[in-house]
């Protein structure tokens, strides 16, 4: 079963830099089953595609004409991907030389959708339903491999038929943000597994891809926190299946917004940007 290797950059030249090498050494790694690498360039502006022909011809690039966002960035690489499996990486993840050994063989099980990487911050994804909204519960890591309640979108690896089947990441949340979580809901209610497995090891340096100065020139640079709340606001609304959830989350909202006024704008957003997309997927 061979994977193809995916790595999500925008604006990225310099963690490309530092960490393809890592990359390329689990590749070499023969039993990680690894058949390509690809990196999909979001648009950078930073000379990131110049940078890969030059310095790493063996990788595949994958250009955007034009920036999407991560979702529509990790679709594109599922879809340009020759391999039964797709681990996608975010460009500030570098993996042990072996981090795909111990994750391959869950997908003998014709149900498993996903295998998450050990990133050794976190443990598997938890959500929980409190005061009518959607709400992650911190998890400790296990010493076993465990399911969970979503892949993690930047060190996870994938069965591609199940992506497609799902219709990949939702557009609904671009630029970023919630799209792995959504996801995996949707992977769950399909009747897959997610799983979370402790051997899998990769680093994660959080936030590299996603910050304040990286932005200076980008039209989200002052709304990054706006787009967060916005979009877990989103996956609440999505979630929302029984009338008694619906009620349950208008008092949740009408206290939250009472008591935070400044909440409204995240309403409105959620609310402009749910008109807007329609919920379509990318």
């Amino acid at each position: 079963m061979g994977v193809s290797l995916v790595i999500t950059s925008w604006n990225s030249k310099e963690l490309l830099k530092k960490n393809l090498p890592g990359v390329l050494a689990a590749f070499e790694n023969r039993n990680n089953k690894i058949k390509e690498i690809i990196v999909v360039d979001d648009f950078s502006s930073d000379g990131s595609v110049a940078f890969l022909k030059e310095s790493y011809p063996q990788v595949k690039v994958v250009e955007h004409r034009r920036n999407f966002g991560y979702g529509a960035t990790c679709n594109s690489g599922v879809k340009n991907a020759a391999g039964e499996l797709v681990a996608i990486l975010n460009a500030d993840v570098v993996p042990s030389k072996n981090f795909l050994v111990s994750a391959l063989p869950h997908f003998d099980d014709n149900q498993v959708f996903s295998v998450t990487f050990n990133e050794g911050k976190f443990g598997p994804g938890k959500l929980v339903w409190k005061d009518g909204f959607l709400e992650i519960q911190p998890t400790s890591i296990s010493q076993r491999t465990v399911s969970t309640d979503w892949p993690n979108g930047g060190s996870s690896v994938f069965r591609k038929s199940f992506w497609l089947k799902l219709g990949g990441m939702d557009a609904l949340f671009l630029p970023f943000y919630f799209e792995d979580v959504d996801l995996g809901l949707r992977a769950r209610k399909a009747g897959y597994k997610c799983l979370w497995e402790p051997a899998s090891k990769v680093v994660h340096e959080h936030q590299a891809t996603i910050n304040p100065q990286k932005f200076a020139d980008y039209k989200h640079k002052k709304n990054i926190s706006l787009i967060k709340e916005r979009n877990f606001l989103l996956l609440t609304w999505k979630n929302l299946t029984r009338p008694s959830e619906f009620l349950n989350h208008l008092r949740g909202l009408l206290k939250r917004v009472f008591s935070h006024p400044g909440y409204l704008k995240v309403v409105s957003s959620a609310s402009l940007r749910k008109i807007r997309s329609g919920f379509g997927h990318e």
